[in-house]
């Protein structure tokens, strides 16, 4: 039985990969087209999303069910009011190109979002030049905005760089009383490989919603 459910297992991670791998082509043109769509849908509320890949969805065939598709959910479900999306993020961008792009593109909103970092990690950023660029990320941003530390990055190298600049994250947001940091580090600890998609780096479904914990955690309660 248990060989069963296994085998079971194993054919439903095989086929989802599959899927990714062949959306892979195609994956970043498309959910940046369905931000656009997204953007431009009414809503009473308004949700801007900043940071990189990880608020676009990628490594899932649904953006929406990225870390800014599933907070916009949940501040939905929780004020039974419609919200518009705005999601600035890009698809490689670190904490200095947020900072010079994305931040003086943000409309007026009821809420901004901030995730970034991985790929400072994943460049070699310093810890203390990425210390100075998400202080000064933290400074502009409206009071109430949730900001996350860095994403647990599972393994080698990277993940060292991500558990140093995580808590760098966390350091510089304790200066900012103003803002709600995301916990979004302890949030995903040891992930397993099925959820992620099929580059074995970005989340799929199952691992965006291992990242919305954290940041409907930090979402304000009205």
């Amino acid at each position: 039985m248990l060989r069963r459910v296994l085998g079971v297992l194993v054919l439903a991670v095989l086929l989802a990969w599959g899927r990714g791998l062949a959306a892979a082509p195609t994956m970043e043109a498309d959910h940046a087209a369905y931000w656009r769509r997204r953007r431009r849908s009414p809503g009473s509320l308004t949700l801007v999303a900043l940071g990189d890949s990880l608020a676009q969805g990628m490594g899932s065939t649904d953006p929406s069910s990225s870390w800014a598709g599933r907070l916009a959910a949940a501040w939905e479900e929780r004020s039974g009011r419609r919200v518009r999306v705005v999601c600035l993020g890009v698809v490689g961008a670190t904490a200095a190109e947020v900072l010079r792009d994305q931040l003086p593109q943000v409309p007026p909103a009821d809420l901004v979002a901030l995730g970034i970092g991985t790929n400072d990690a994943a460049q070699g950023v310093p810890p203390e030049e990425f210390r100075a660029t998400f202080t000064a990320l933290c400074a502009a941003l409206p009071p109430g905005s949730l900001v996350a530390d860095v994403p647990d990055l599972q393994r080698g190298p990277v993940r060292r760089a991500g558990i140093e600049l995580a808590a760098v994250a966390r350091e510089v947001l304790a200066e900012f009383p103003q803002l709600r940091p995301v916990a979004l580090e302890a949030a995903t600890h040891r992930m397993w490989p099925w959820q992620f998609g099929p580059d074995l780096a970005h989340p799929n479904r199952l691992g965006y919603a291992r990242h919305a914990v954290a940041w409907v955690a930090a979402l304000p309660a009205s």
